[in-house]
Parts: C-alpha cells; sequence; structure tokens
C-alpha cells in the first residue's frame, strides 16, 4: 500500500496527514514542534499499516 505524507508548519506546531493510494485519510493530528514527537508517530503510523 502506498502512503502520502503531508506537513502544515505552524511556528509551535504541525499538523500531519496521512492518506493512502485512494485518497482516504488514515490520520491526521495537530503535534508539537518536537523532532522526536514528530518521528514516534510517524513510525506508530508506520507500524499500523504494516
Amino acid at each position: 500500500m502506498k502512503l502520502y505524507g503531508g506537513i502544515d508548519l505552524h511556528s509551535n506546531n504541525s499538523v500531519i496527514a496521512i492518506i493512502n493510494e485512494h485518497g482516504e485519510t488514515l490520520t491526521a493530528k495537530r503535534l508539537n514542534n518536537d523532532m522526536s514527537v514528530i518521528l514516534s508517530y510517524l513510525f506508530s503510523v508506520l507500524i499500523k499499516t504494516i
């Protein structure tokens, strides 16, 4: 399954959305602009889709 992601970067937070190849939103979440938080979230999404 192909996944696509987008990040809407703001000054103190980011909104991250992941969609599949059919354009269906799998997840969308607002996170603090902390690299470890963002990476942890992205890895958790990846693990759930495997």
